[in-house]
């Protein structure tokens, strides 16, 4: 297989009647023309994948690798997902333990009253929720 480094408005010629040609968009994205004889079919990999085809032999399975910012973007959006995740999981231990101290004071008061059954039944709908 040959691969090849090539700027944008560089070409390929494949045998007599084929010739590719590339050219860079904006980003990781590029464009392709190919001109080629009628009767030569031409199809994304994608499609011909979807139509249970395998991917030939040879051929690279990754794209190229990203740009010095791109790599940077990505390590932020990486950073800023495991400040969500790392906030979602303190607060879900600060409501844990906020139930807990609600449920020890609950236990310590008169169990005859309504209003504390009322409390003790709220707690019990907020940790089922929580689990889920």
């Amino acid at each position: 297989m040959l691969s090849l480094q090539m700027k944008s408005g560089d070409y390929v010629t494949i045998g007599e009647n084929v010739v590719v040609q590339v050219f860079r968009d904006s980003g990781p994205q590029f464009r392709i023309s190919i001109k080629a004889p009628k009767e030569i079919p031409i199809m994304r990999g994608a499609v011909l994948e979807r139509a249970g085809q395998e991917r030939p032999d040879g051929l690279h399975k990754r794209g190229p690798k990203k740009s010095p910012s791109e790599q940077i973007r990505s390590a932020r959006k990486l950073e800023e997902l495991a400040k969500r995740q790392e906030a979602r999981q303190k607060e879900k231990e600060t409501r844990s333990r906020a139930m807990a101290e609600m449920d020890r004071v609950l236990s310590n008061m008169d169990q005859n009253s309504a209003e504390i059954r009322y409390l003790r039944f709220q707690l019990e709908q907020m940790a089922q929720a929580s689990l889920n």
